[in-house]
């Protein structure tokens, strides 16, 4: 649905003051160097983070499949939680790990909602390892029957700034301020990421979903930026197009409202209130039918 990219000639150049981390989550960690995974005697180390909930059971499945088929990887596993003692220092381990050996599996950590609980470390971790691009793949498979069919998109979302930014504070007490900060190094960075994703994976059509009616700046920014760079892949043949992202949710909306008076209208299925004997379950079902 949106946005990647590669290094070449831009548009748009980034000054010094871009590249620099606009967050405070990932302050105190020096950041990594680009270079090939790690890799002894043909063995590769990855790096495991089990993570909370139910992560744990599934990491133990990836291993067995992979011992199963003799996989040449070695895990380096690091249980961070924050449910343990010295969680912050496992976590910490974890990411000189991930620095180390360049690829790792990651389930993912639990953040305290409270304003005493620490940062998301799931944040801090894509900023410090400067993991940007979130890439989310939503298709149909067969033999898993679904309420929808022929589903086959990916949604791609920047994952290190704008409310990701995690700056804020109390200026006067009850007042709460928020920074979204926006960089256009970091737009056009995912953006190409995006198009780029869609050259090599056939896809046909990049969506810019934004809310640049009201944040007129900050995402103002990322569209006029979007708009740009779309153009440099008008050759590739990829259409585009954007939409706030209010209507991107009532678009949904308007689906589910639309079944819903379609099985009022149809009469067959009525609960007590309207005059019927269905149950709330069966009119659930005919709404759900008619999606």
């Amino acid at each position: 649905m949106v946005l990647p990219a590669l290094a070449r000639p831009s548009v748009l150049r980034p000054t010094q003051q871009a590249l620099r981390s606009a967050t405070t989550l990932a302050a105190g960690f020096p950041r990594v160097s680009k270079r090939l995974p790690t890799k002894y005697g043909g063995v590769y180390t990855v790096t495991l983070i089990p993570g909370d909930g139910i992560g744990a059971e599934i990491t133990d499945s990836v291993k067995e499949i992979f011992e199963h088929v003799n996989a040449p990887i070695e895990w380096e596993q690091y249980d961070v939680s924050v449910e343990t003692p010295g969680g912050e220092a496992v976590f910490k381990q974890a990411l000189e790990s991930l620095k180390r050996n360049r690829v790792g599996l990651k389930g993912i950590l639990y953040t305290p909602i409270d304003s005493t609980g620490h940062n998301s470390w799931n944040v801090a971790m894509r900023q410090q390892l400067d993991i940007y691009a979130s890439v989310v793949l939503c298709k149909s498979l067969p033999g898993f029957p679904t309420r929808h069919n022929n589903v086959d998109f990916a949604i791609i979302r920047e994952n290190t700034e704008g409310e990701y930014s995690g700056l804020e504070h109390q200026s006067y007490p009850g007042v709460v301020e928020s920074l979204k900060v926006m960089t256009r190094f970091k737009a056009e960075r995912i953006i190409r990421f995006a198009f780029d994703f869609a050259q090599k994976n056939g896809r046909k059509k990049v969506t810019c979903v934004h809310k640049a009616n009201i944040m007129k700046l900050g995402d103002g920014l990322f569209l006029n930026t979007f708009r740009q760079v779309a153009e440099e892949y008008k050759s590739s043949g990829i259409q585009y197009n954007d939409m706030i992202v209010d209507n991107t949710l009532d678009s949904i909306a308007n689906n589910i409202a639309t079944a819903t008076y379609d099985v009022i209208n149809s009469g067959k299925v009525r609960t007590m209130d309207m005059g019927g004997n269905a149950s709330t379950d069966d009119f659930t079902g005919a709404v759900i039918s008619n999606l």
